[in-house]
């Protein structure tokens, strides 16, 4: 091993640890009359050192399970301290911390010689659930503490409906109740789903919620013949969504649709928005691209226009392409997201939703300058996130939404226009950063 790695890499982690504000309290006094670690090559075994408080075990189970998130950070504060008494400083640790461990998933696990599942293995970790619950608290704070990244507990996704103007409303939850509060609005022709990737990721910080529109995943789909399918009357389910579930204030993250229904919110109701995310959804006219021509042609005339724009907007090939746009690298996309999508578009009724609800995005361009305005005079807290591979909008609409709002965050990302199928990673680092 070289010692110049070594050194650096102690350094590194006791620095993190200082920086996340991390104590660690006295360790308990080990069990019984033997050694309480011994070292092997790159491997620590520890006897009688569990997350104990006066020789009983205090923490049993898992996190997000039997723990809490609270106890599960307890546990490893007492598991990290016995390691440090034992070796003396956390190189160590950062080795036996590597990989994903399958009782606690790490995000950003740190780099290392021999991975945890080889402790999984030996005996001193086999069948018994106290020593694997200290296993996964441990690496869960490791993971926190080297230099190469952060882990964070996530919370359980719940998978809810409530009634909205006699429509039951599908939405995914996730977080704490008393955290800041991110609605995300979804993109056509996808649902609450595409957020998943965020809720494994950001939901240890922030609570997350994430409706289904109407005619969309597993929301109510009313006839058009009943119900009018406007991005007006969308927004204004959205926005009593909200109030129904008592949420006052709350960032909005919009998506493609997400956008013409949130503008509409947000100027609806300024005063619950905290901060704006833009990813991929346009508020100016610029912003619709080249394959939009079509689409023009249906506002302009939707009788002579309908079968062309059902096979521009709906079809096999244009929901791929909504995914994959230009991008070379095209084993990145997991083929499922877009085969779901188009076998949704073709579910009895769909067509005729979709085609009803597009015809009304005309709407949208003679709003697009009350939305600049709007921003222009308000001043949002704004972070525009772009998919670099996109080809349903243009890229030029990132820096018009700079020029409406100078002090704007604009990142162009590894993706397309459904960026979280590649990019999920960067953006939630994205998210931290800028709402933090």
């Amino acid at each position: 091993m070289n010692p110049t790695v070594e050194r650096d890499a102690s350094e590194s982690a006791e620095h993190r640890l200082k920086t996340l504000r991390l104590e660690l309290p006295a360790p308990p006094e080990p069990f019984g009359t033997y050694a309480e670690a011994v070292q092997t090559g790159n491997l620590l075994f520890l006897s009688g050192m569990l997350p104990t408080e006066g020789r009983s075990a205090k923490f049993i189970g898992r996190v997000g399970a039997e723990l809490d998130v609270e106890a599960g950070r307890n546990a490893a504060r007492l598991v990290l301290q016995q390691i440090r008494r034992a070796i003396g400083d956390f190189w160590l640790v950062a080795n036996i911390a590597g990989g994903r461990h399958k009782y606690a998933e790490a995000d950003n696990s740190c780099h290392a010689v021999e991975p945890a599942e080889m402790l999984s293995r030996h005996n001193h970790f086999r069948g018994n659930a106290v020593r694997r619950a200290a296993m996964a608290t441990l690496i869960t704070a490791v993971a926190g503490a080297c230099a190469t990244g952060e882990t964070h507990v996530k919370y359980p996704t719940h998978y809810k409906t409530v009634a909205v103007d006699g429509l039951s409303i599908f939405y995914r939850e996730a977080g704490p109740k008393d955290a800041p509060v991110i609605l995300l609005l979804h993109g056509l022709p996808s649902s609450s789903r595409m957020f998943e990737p965020l809720f494994h990721r950001l939901s240890d910080r922030y609570h997350l919620v994430a409706p289904d529109y109407p005619g969309f995943g597993h929301s109510d789909w009313p006839s058009p013949k009943t119900f009018a399918y406007t991005f007006d009357h969308i927004a204004d389910i959205m926005a009593r969504f909200t109030e129904t579930l008592s949420i006052p204030r709350y960032t909005l993250y919009m998506q493609d649709y997400g956008g013409p229904v949130g503008f509409r919110m947000a100027l609806a109701h300024p005063e619950r928005i905290e901060s704006l995310i833009v990813q991929d959804a346009v508020a100016h006219n610029e912003g619709l691209g080249a394959n939009w021509k079509t689409r023009r042609a249906y506002w302009a005339d939707r009788a002579a226009n309908e079968s062309a724009l059902r096979t521009n907007l709906l079809s096999m090939a244009a929901t791929r392409t909504r995914h994959v746009g230009s991008d070379p690298n095209v084993e990145r996309y997991d083929p499922d997201l877009w085969t779901d999508e188009y076998n949704f578009l073709n579910s009895p009724g769909q067509g005729d939703i979709q085609s009803d609800l597009f015809y009304d995005y005309r709407t949208n361009l003679d709003a697009y300058p009350k939305w600049q305005a709007w921003m222009r005079e308000k001043q949002p807290h704004l972070l525009v996130i772009w998919g670099k591979y996109e080809m349903s909008f243009d890229i030029s609409e990132p820096e018009a939404y700079r020029r409406d709002v100078p002090k704007a965050e604009v990142h162009i990302l590894d993706g397309g226009h459904f960026a979280l199928d590649t990019a999920a990673d960067e953006i939630a680092e994205l998210i931290r950063g800028f709402l933090k």
